[in-house]
């Protein structure tokens, strides 16, 4: 099994098939301790921005994502701009999460940050460490190397499937199947 690190990806197996949040799932992990890993789902987009969250947003094309199950009701942000966003944790090559949220604010208000590069969650995934390898073990998660750079405004609706192409055959064959085999 490869290991658990900040800045790999999850990507959900079909053995997860049918559940709300992580069906079709990729996830990047942002913090990995013994007792907990958090992480963002990458490529679930919700039907607001952040300008319908915070009227003082002029950007109404910034997109809010669900980054998981927990904390629903807070906001999240993982970026690749630590110069323009002050208070920054790298957590991987060139990416970071968190910040001022007041310069966040402003920097999308002078247009030095959009879509491709910072990404809003609503929520995020967290397991503890032996939670999370026993679901690997049990074959609902793939890690893989976080080798291709996050490409932050890439249509996150194909996300899943361009990942199952990359993977063995048994996986490949998933890439273009319904996302609910029954409505086939």
């Amino acid at each position: 099994m490869k290991e658990i690190k900040k800045g790999k990806l999850l990507i959900s197996t079909p053995n997860v098939l049918g559940d709300l949040y992580f069906n079709r799932s990729i996830i990047i992990l942002t913090e990995v301790k013994d007792e907990e890993v958090v992480g963002f789902i990458l490529n679930k987009c919700l039907d607001y921005s952040l300008s319908d969250l915070y009227k003082n947003v002029k950007n109404n094309k910034i997109k809010v994502h669900s980054g998981g199950p927990v904390n629903q009701d807070n906001l999240y942000f993982i970026h690749n701009k630590p110069n323009v966003i002050s208070n920054s944790i790298k957590f991987f090559n060139g990416l970071y999460w968190g910040g001022n949220f007041e310069s966040v604010i402003e920097s999308i208000n002078s247009e030095k940050l959009d879509n491709s590069s910072i990404k809003f969650f609503s929520g995020y995934t967290g397991w503890s460490y032996d939670q999370l390898r026993d679901e690997i073990e049990n074959d609902s998660w793939i890690i893989s190397n976080n080798d291709d750079k996050i490409e932050f405004n890439k249509d996150s609706k194909k996300l899943w499937g361009d990942y199952m192409k990359k993977m063995s055959t048994e996986f490949k064959i998933w890439s273009n199947a319904p996302e609910n085999p029954q409505s086939n």
